[in-house]
């Protein structure tokens, strides 16, 4: 039986989405999250989630915590891959978050109930639990967290990344989630655990095949 030229494109697109598409059960890379070390916010360590206060450069824009916003989900801007390998140096980073929180309630205590960053829609790291905070450096310019680590190894510069918190317990004024190099880290006594390779390579793989095939039907 002779197969016509759709059905075997059928056939074909069908075969690819099978061996690339990430799995609906894959499980997303787990973060830690630190209490520490202080990491000072500069020009070069961008806020993704802020305040007025964030040093960005014009070219890569932040979310804008809402005075009193005191629990709830915010997401990031759309960076791509690019963006952030250009910010940060490199494929690896972590992200600093300062709190600035009340003392005299409940002693400053921020929950973070969920960090998550998403690659073409699908969620790729994601912290399994929630963790309670407390201010190590009142005020501004620190970190008093670090979320780690994450890696772009395996993806284009052209891909899509979200960032997405979930918190609860913010009793002053805006916190700020900010992007650093691991290399911060060093003389901190503090060292990032990094993903495992495989899986990163495999995740990639994944992703850019399925955002191959996207670009292929489309041109159809």
């Amino acid at each position: 039986m002779r197969l016509s030229q759709a059905t075997v494109f059928g056939c074909t697109a069908l075969a690819v989405v099978t061996l690339y598409a990430p799995r609906a059960s894959a499980e997303p890379i787990v973060l830690s999250v630190m209490s520490g070390p202080p990491i000072q916010q500069v020009d070069n360590r961008p806020c993704i989630i802020g305040d007025p206060s964030c040093h960005n450069p014009t070219s890569f824009p932040f979310t804008l915590i809402q005075p009193q916003d005191r629990e709830g989900t915010l997401s990031s801007p759309t960076y791509t891959v690019g963006q952030l390998r250009e910010l940060v140096g490199g494929d690896e980073f972590v992200v600093g978050l300062d709190l600035n929180q009340a003392m005299g309630h409940n002693d400053g205590a921020y929950t973070l109930q969920q960090f998550t960053l998403a690659v073409d829609g699908v969620t790729a790291y994601s912290t399994n639990a929630s963790s309670m905070l407390m201010p190590l450096n009142p005020g501004k310019g620190f970190s008093d967290a670090i979320i780690a680590r994450f890696a772009l190894t395996g993806l284009s510069d052209s891909q899509k990344l979200v960032f997405t918190t979930v918190f609860s317990g913010a009793t002053g004024g805006r916190e700020r989630y900010f992007l650093t190099s691991p290399r911060a880290l060093q003389g901190s006594g503090e060292s990032a655990p990094v993903p495992e390779p495989a899986t990163l390579g495999l995740m990639g793989l994944g992703l850019a095949g399925f955002g191959a095939l996207k670009r292929r039907l489309a041109k159809r």
